[in-house]
C-alpha cells in the first residue's frame, strides 16, 4: 500500500478517486490546486501522485515540471478529460508514467495505480 496524493480542482472527482484508493488500503491526501499539491509534496514523501491535467492557474504539467526541478522522482499519473496526443506526449516526456483519460472506470484507475506503485509503468 502506498501514500498517494490526488491533485484535482474538481472536488467530486478528487473525493471519488480518494475513496476508491482508500478502499484498496492506500493512505490518500488531496489537494485542489497545483500550489497546494506542491506544498504537500514538500511535507511528505508520496509513493504516487494522481494529478489532473487542467486546473485553474497552473496545469498538471506545471506540477510535474516543478516536482522534477526539485529532484522528485515520484511516479505521476496524469488524468484528463481534455488531453490530446500532444499533451500525452508532453506529459510522458516530462516524466508522467501515464495519462488516464476521463471518464475512466474504477478498475482502470486501480490498475494504473498498482503498476505505477510497482514501477511497472
Amino acid at each position: 500500500m502506498g501514500l498517494i496524493l490526488i491533485a484535482d480542482d474538481d472536488r467530486t472527482c478528487r473525493d471519488s478517486i480518494q475513496k476508491t484508493l482508500e478502499r484498496e488500503g492506500h493512505t490518500v491526501e488531496s489537494a485542489g490546486s497545483v500550489d497546494s499539491a506542491m506544498q504537500a509534496a514538500t511535507q511528505h514523501t508520496f509513493d504516487l501522485i494522481v494529478c489532473d491535467y487542467r486546473m485553474p492557474g497552473k496545469t498538471g504539467l506545471d506540477l510535474l515540471t516543478e516536482l522534477r526541478e526539485k529532484g522528485s522522482q515520484v511516479p505521476v499519473l496524469m488524468i484528463s478529460a481534455f488531453a490530446d496526443a500532444d499533451t500525452e506526449e508532453t506529459a510522458k516526456r516530462l516524466g508522467a508514467r501515464a495519462l488516464l483519460r476521463k471518464p475512466f472506470r474504477r478498475q482502470e484507475l486501480l490498475d494504473y495505480a498498482f503498476h505505477a506503485l510497482k514501477g511497472m509503468l
